[in-house]
């Protein structure tokens, strides 16, 4: 069903994907690499809470003007079609929308009639992003009547590319919570010890394992500098080494 060239695409994309740390850089390549394999007018990906509603700062919409994004959070999420989904699934899986309704029933929703058709979207498919039999989020692209609907190539792509995108989703999400955690035990523990700015910028760089050197390039300071921070920060909480200082931190923040 795909050339060569495709499934090369397909693997060049993943491995591009995989390299990424941040969920809203993630968010914003896949959706715009997805047009390299499958044709579409609009597209989002939101991410959900335990009651599975809408995170609005970990959702991304690409082709919807900003108050289209807004109506759907706020209210049109709540009455989308795929709620008919959700009680069904118990893993990550692909869906097509004119598979999850007969026209007529979906065509009368208010979900197709006041979100949809403004748009001048009219077909839809994505993927079901389920963890631990959980509904975590939804990656959905839409096209508009003129583009048609989605194909059996364009779903056996997405079949494809599902529980990697699920994966990586996941896993920049777990990274951006532990690097939040990180970043307040950081401002608490700078605190605590009357660490100036700059200096609790350094412990940061010391924790993640940055040499004198690394951290001289991060900052764009003198080296010196550099060890001047650090002779401060040894000075304030009592380290005597690099290695006590890191483990006073996390000693700290648990």
């Amino acid at each position: 069903m795909l050339t060569e060239n495709e499934w090369k695409t397909i693997n060049n994309i993943l491995l591009e994907l995989y390299t990424i740390e941040d969920l809203k850089e993630l968010s914003e390549k896949t959706l715009s690499l997805m047009q390299m394999l499958i044709r579409y007018d609009s597209g989002y990906l939101v991410l959900l809470d335990d009651d599975q509603k809408i995170e609005p700062g970990k959702s991304y919409f690409t082709g919807f003007e900003k108050r289209a994004e807004n109506d759907y959070i706020k209210q049109y999420y709540e009455e989308d079609y795929l709620h008919y989904l959700f009680g069904f699934t118990k893993e990550t899986c692909v869906f097509q929308d004119t598979d999850i309704l007969n026209r007529e029933i979906r065509e009368n929703t208010n979900f197709y009639r006041k979100f949809l058709i403004p748009a001048k979207l009219v077909y839809g498919t994505g993927i079901l992003l389920i963890r631990g039999e959980r509904l975590t989020g939804i990656f959905n692209l839409f096209r508009n009547q003129e583009m048609g609907d989605f194909s059996k190539r364009d779903i056996f792509i997405l079949n494809i590319l599902k529980n990697h995108i699920e994966n990586m989703v996941y896993r920049t999400t777990q990274m951006n919570r532990a690097s939040t955690s990180v970043r307040r035990n950081l401002i608490d523990f700078a605190g605590e010890h009357k660490l100036t700015g700059r200096e609790a910028d350094v412990l940061g760089l010391i924790n993640k394992g940055y040499s004198n050197q690394e951290i001289a390039d991060e900052l764009f300071i003198s080296l010196s500098t550099v060890k001047k921070h650090i002779y401060n920060i040894f000075s304030k909480t009592g380290a005597q080494s690099r290695g006590q200082l890191i483990s006073l931190f996390l000693r700290t923040a648990d």
